[in-house]
């Protein structure tokens, strides 16, 4: 999903996001069916990190000692200790967590919810403490390149959000004390994702929330399942005992809709839907079956078609409908239910969260 289509929908009024115009090279409107349809998917996911940054399920970290869990592959102590909070009970408990968007692109919401989490004046909810929140933007470094260099240019971004940062990799990555880190790695290579996370003091032991949003449609079913794996059984260093993915991706590419879809994508975009072309994830059943076999204990997938009304108010919809006049009310229905909203949970706090 390119970000022109998300600023068009930002633009128009469908989402609230004063960034939005700050990161797109178009200006250009685009067609209503996709702006509704973006603004969908966008106010779907962020309901589901919300819930979790909202969540106040209690996370006992002595409890990960008997799962090898507190190996970190050198990872600072004394930042673990920090999010720990742990005064003199060795038993404390607390609210870190983190949130890692793989494949983010220009993504804006870390700074929109920001933006919401000071307006409400809850410290509770701020993610700007890096004791309540970690947040990754992870992807390609000519993409994070060009995103440093825009917030450069914006002192709300720079100077309101992020505070004291500073520059690794040539440039290509920002890491900022308020918690937030802007990743250059190849998701495509699970183990120099493990590495960068790792080296800006990603905590395995943090409740941590994944997002994919179609990024995980272009790449091929092999290392999609790599990805999910990674997360949910971990390996030497890198195994969270409490972990989720939220991922909104193409689905149903076999029928006659679905293949036009994969040809427009790939005549427009030139990048295909290697996920699901030629594999047996086709619908909701499959990939919760691809969840499950990845690790998940619990696994849950709606068409984007039912996840609208699972996500939003009635009033939100009633909203949403109303910002422009929509026409094509039968195509834009059939392109939501060849997408899917899924959940992969693995362990009991995210099952709290979502299940």
């Amino acid at each position: 999903m390119t970000f022109f289509m998300y600023s068009s929908s930002a633009k128009v009024g469908y989402i609230e996001d004063k960034y939005a115009e700050i990161f797109a090279k178009q200006k250009r409107r685009n067609e209503p069916l996709h702006n509704l349809g973006t603004a969908y998917r966008v106010l779907c996911i962020r309901k589901m990190i919300e819930k979790f940054l909202n969540s106040t399920n209690y996370y006992d970290r002595d409890d990960d000692d008997d799962d090898g869990c507190n190996e970190n592959s050198g990872q600072d102590e004394n930042d673990s200790e920090q999010t720990n909070n742990n005064n003199s009970n060795s038993n404390a408990q607390f609210y870190a967590k983190q949130v890692v968007n793989l494949g983010s692109g220009y993504d804006t919401s870390f700074f929109c919810l920001n933006d919401h989490s000071n307006n409400t004046n809850n410290n509770a909810n701020n993610i700007r403490n890096d004791t309540t929140v970690k947040w990754f933007d992870v992807d390609f470094a000519e993409v994070t390149r060009r995103k440093i260099s825009i917030i450069e240019k914006h002192k709300e971004m720079f100077e309101d959000a992020l505070g004291v940062y500073h520059y690794e990799r040539d440039g290509s990555e920002l890491r900022s004390m308020n918690g937030y880190s802007l990743l250059s790695a190849d998701i495509r290579d699970c183990d120099e994702l493990k590495e960068i996370l790792l080296s800006a003091r990603f905590d395995p032991l943090l409740p941590t929330l994944f997002i994919t949003e179609v990024s995980l449609s272009y790449l091929p079913n092999s290392i999609c399942e790599r990805i999910l794996s990674l997360i949910a059984l971990g390996e030497d260093g890198f195994r969270l005992k409490n972990a989720a993915i939220v991922s909104y991706e193409a689905m149903r590419l076999n029928d006659e809709f679905g293949r036009r879809m994969c040809t427009n994508v790939r005549e427009q975009r030139g990048t295909p839907f290697l996920s699901c072309e030629g594999s047996s994830v086709i619908d909701c059943e499959s990939t919760e079956e691809r969840l499950r076999k990845s690790g998940f204990d619990h696994q849950l997938c709606r068409k984007m078609t039912d996840q609208i009304h699972f996500s939003l108010t009635k009033e939100e919809i009633f909203r949403l409908e109303r910002v422009e006049m929509l026409d094509e009310r039968e195509e834009f229905d059939l392109i939501q239910s060849h997408y899917s909203f899924s959940v992969g949970v693995k362990g009991s706090y995210f099952k709290n969260v979502y299940m």
